[in-house]
């Protein structure tokens, strides 16, 4: 009988937790969202830097930054090709954001930011280009542009490669027609975003650990 009711006791227990949580999810989960959420972008900045990734989101918000005088200068990151034998199949980063800025009848004009290392592999590669570019260019402030879901992670990676820097970075979220905060566990690829932000964000402390202890990549010769 003791056992048959401390079973039904944890049962009625995960029933109440499963129905709490129900009722709760429309403000759980958005709130979760938030957690990786940040939006701290300025107008006059030096220069917005698109980072590689989600071309068609990440693009689409650069360009409103700049249509809306938040900088006068667009680049983007060098990605290394995942394959070099086929890489010439695929569109470059910056031949997508030159016909997407023609697509939208607008006249700003996008710079690659030139890699250390042949292309990043990782957020903290781009940070490192980035850094070495804004020193070079007397930079004081700039802005990163990514999607919204990956915005608090790459604006960390890149505030501990510019520590001690004087260069200021500031992030900007891209939204997307797929999921929003109000939303995304109802698709497979909000779940995958938001979810994967949760394992990799970790990863990115420790990973940060390791980039403060190793002497930093040699700057760029002009």
């Amino acid at each position: 009988m003791k056992l048959l009711r401390w079973i039904l006791w944890m049962l009625g227990i995960g029933v109440a937790f499963l129905l709490a949580f129900y009722l709760a999810h429309p403000l759980l989960l958005p709130g979760y969202a938030r957690l990786f959420q940040k939006h701290t972008a300025s107008k006059n900045a030096d220069a917005i830097i698109c980072l590689s990734g989600g071309r068609t989101t990440r693009v689409a918000e650069s360009l409103r930054l700049w249509n809306e005088g938040y900088s006068k200068k667009l680049f983007v990151t060098e990605e290394r090709p995942r394959n070099r034998q086929f890489s010439q199949l695929e569109i470059s980063h910056l031949k997508f954001v030159q016909e997407a800025t023609k697509m939208m009848q607008l006249d700003a004009k996008w710079e690659m930011l030139p890699s250390l290392t042949g292309g990043a592999t990782s957020t903290f590669d781009e940070a490192e280009d980035a850094l070495s570019y804004a020193k070079e260019k007397n930079w004081e402030r700039i802005i990163i542009v990514t999607d919204e879901f990956h915005t608090r992670r790459a604006h960390y990676a890149f505030e501990k490669i510019f520590t001690n820097s004087g260069i200021k970075v500031e992030v900007a979220g891209a939204s997307n027609e797929v999921f929003s905060i109000s939303n995304w566990w109802k698709s497979d690829v909000g779940i995958l975003s938001y979810l994967g932000e949760s394992i990799k964000f970790p990863i990115y402390l420790l990973l940060s650990l390791i980039h403060i202890s190793e002497p930093t990549r040699p700057e760029r010769i002009s």
